[in-house]
């Protein structure tokens, strides 16, 4: 085990490590949450705690803001097949298994739902519409290890366009400071910076054969009359981002729609 009650080992990725090392087939990590969860237990008394969830799922929550496990520990349980079981460090109770496959919770299609709100919203408003923008816009911010999340470009007019993007709120001071001196270079008319963003995703390995899981999520959303601004999507997760001032709200419609 790994946490509070076991002193051999100070990080979850540390445990996993020395589980590989001596090829264990899985490994115990106690932690002050007794398994992985749909939303945060504290915040939401209608969470539903799963027995068993994906590697690719658990990697997915913890890069979103899920604050059960780092995604590196994951990230190396997967590549070794160490199978992982979250459970509390106090109670003793069966906890949440990570591992290749896992069962579903009937009629869900999802596993969880995060937010993060330490993201800043970025648009490069004017840029030539020609080949190449994106590339020598993204390499800058690569060259000084500025992580991208989600892009939207928008559609050629009059030979310009725009693009936006959202950045880690610790990298948006680099994140301005930078474009600010390369505007010449990057040839855009303005930029301009949100941070009263928030990044709110559904994650679940059953949105591969089950339909309309995204448009239940804009559904609950429109709902509440919460607006959204950017879309991302991948094989297994939908991200949207909205005002942070919607965020809290936001998870709660949408976990009513897929758990209630």
């Amino acid at each position: 085990g790994c946490g509070p009650g076991n002193p051999f080992f100070s990080t979850d990725t540390g445990a996993v490590l020395r589980a590989a090392e001596i090829n264990a087939d899985a490994i115990l990590l106690a932690k002050n949450v007794d398994g992985v969860y749909s939303d945060d237990p504290a915040k939401n008394p209608d969470a539903v705690k799963f027995d068993e969830i994906t590697y690719d799922e658990m990697l997915e929550l913890a890069s979103m803001g899920a604050q059960v496990l780092h995604n590196r520990s994951v990230e190396l349980a997967k590549s070794y097949n160490v199978r992982l079981e979250v459970l509390s460090s106090f109670t003793g109770n069966p906890g949440t298994i990570v591992k290749e496959a896992a069962k579903k919770v009937e009629k869900t299609y999802i596993t969880g739902i995060a937010q993060d709100k330490k993201i800043a919203r970025f648009a490069l408003v004017g840029l030539e519409d020609v080949p190449g923008v994106a590339y020598k816009l993204f390499n800058l911010l690569a060259k000084d290890k500025i992580n991208v999340d989600m892009i939207i470009q928008s559609l050629g007019h009059d030979e310009r366009k725009d693009i936006i993007f959202t950045v880690a709120d610790k990298d948006s001071m680099a994140c301005a400071r930078l474009l600010d001196e390369n505007k010449d270079v990057l040839k855009y008319d303005h930029m301009d910076i949100n941070t009263g963003v928030s990044k709110v995703s559904i994650v679940g390995a059953g949105m591969l054969e089950n339909a309309g899981v995204a448009a239940k999520m804009f559904e609950a959303l429109y709902q509440a009359h919460i607006n959204i601004h950017m879309i991302s999507t991948s094989e297994i997760k939908v991200s949207v981002l909205i005002d942070k001032e919607d965020s809290d709200r936001a998870v709660r419609v949408i976990h009513n729609i897929f758990f209630q």
